[in-house]
């Protein structure tokens, strides 16, 4: 067998041993590939930067520990830019796995940077999905006396941060951060009525049904993925794992670009020589 159709016949023990290189040496070491940020993720930011400090964020959380590795990084970066920000928000978790996670997540960056439950961020309790629709239509006119108390038991009217917020009206910003299709409801029941700024976190694979309504203005911005959220550290000025996640999605993607090609190489010139 030459070398040509040696390409054609790698063995495919040694294309795993490959891909598992490809994918370690970014998520263990530092390397600097560049990051380009595309405009819907700086409509992420640019709409969290504008919201006014008299009223809150909403970020919606419908994903569990399968999308974590995506939705995780989303849902970090934007919860980071709102405490950079002195800014506040309300978790709506409608995965208990994501409430989770979330949850554990705005504790450890609230330490960071110092921020306080209750003052800075507050937790509306989990919410079946099966509820969404009578939720979307009572919140937004009364939230006190949709939720009643947060996560923990406390009424709403004794959270500090709770004491001036009632309707939609004192939400500066909704975040549906989800490995679902639910935003057509969102959009339908909130950005219909309200017209409340909204933003979209889906997953990669989903991210597709998003680009209508962000052409429509029906969200200002979106981060697709592991890749979006690497485009959000960027401009957070803050790299974390998104960034080093997708340096290992793009090493990945380029050595089965290349095994595709050596592939194809070998079947061409073994052809070449046959006809020959």
């Amino acid at each position: 067998m030459n070398v040509f159709e040696r390409l054609q016949y790698i063995d495919r023990r040694i294309m795993y041993a490959l891909l598992v290189v490809a994918i370690a040496v970014p998520l263990i070491w530092r390397i600097n590939l560049p990051v380009v940020v595309t405009p819907a993720v700086k409509g992420v930011y640019d709409t969290f930067d504008k919201m006014p400090n008299d009223k809150i964020a909403l970020i919606v959380v419908y994903w569990g520990a399968g999308t974590v590795a995506e939705t995780g990084p989303e849902t970090s970066a934007m919860m980071r830019q709102l405490f950079m920000q002195n800014k506040k928000f309300a978790l709506l978790p409608f995965d208990p796995q994501g409430s989770k996670l979330a949850t554990d997540e705005a504790k450890a960056l609230a330490k960071k940077y110092g921020k306080k439950y209750g003052v800075d961020w507050v937790h509306w309790g989990y919410q079946p999905i099966s509820n969404l629709v009578p939720l979307l239509q009572s919140f937004p006119r009364d939230i006190k006396g949709t939720f009643k108390t947060d996560a923990y038991g406390t009424p709403m009217n004794k959270i500090p941060m709770m004491r001036n917020v009632n309707t939609i009206n004192d939400i500066g910003v909704i975040a549906d951060i989800t490995s679902s299709g639910e935003l057509d409801t969102w959009i339908a029941y909130i950005y219909g009525s309200y017209r409340t700024p909204m933003v979209y976190g889906p997953t990669a694979i989903i991210a597709p049904e998003g680009f209508n309504s962000l052409d429509a203005g029906q969200i200002k911005g979106m981060l697709m993925g592991m890749k979006g959220a690497a485009e959000y550290e960027k401009l957070l000025n803050a790299e974390g794992f998104a960034t080093r996640a997708a340096g290992a999605l793009s090493t990945s993607h380029l050595l089965i670009v290349v095994l595709i090609i050596a592939g194809n190489i070998g079947y061409v010139s073994s052809r070449r020589r046959r006809e020959r």
